[in-house]
């Protein structure tokens, strides 16, 4: 059986697969074949090895620092931009990167060859 199931029979609001499952909305089954497609193979999804909305350069400068461990307000304060300005960046970030935490944007980042690791410290410690 496929992860999917378990979402259509929570849906369906039955506690097996059944027939029932094909009675569910024709967009309820398009999710449910998309979730099935990302689960395929070994179990676990597979994201893109490539980004299909490349990073601007101010998100890549955003991305460094997060990086480095600075908060918002500290990278705010490096970029001269507003707090709510870097929020928006990050929100972007974990968009175009298909991530939903800080740490998570890094490692697929450093897999993308995205934060150009040079030794280099731009922005201090």
């Amino acid at each position: 059986m496929t992860p999917g199931w378990k979402l259509a029979t929570l849906i369906s609001g039955t506690g097996t697969p059944t027939s029932k499952d094909r009675e569910l909305p024709p967009f309820v089954g398009s999710m449910l074949a998309r979730w099935d497609a990302g689960y395929a193979g070994d179990g676990a999804a597979q994201p893109s090895s490539r980004v299909s909305d490349p990073l601007t350069a101010r998100e890549r400068d955003v991305l460094a620092m997060i990086s480095q461990g600075f908060s918002n307000k500290r990278t705010a304060r490096a970029l001269e931009i507003s707090p709510e300005t870097v929020k928006t960046h990050v929100k972007r970030i974990f968009l175009k990167l298909a991530v939903n935490t800080r740490t998570e944007a890094v490692c697929r980042a450093g897999s993308l060859a995205l934060l150009g690791l040079d030794g280099g410290d731009r922005h201090g410690p």
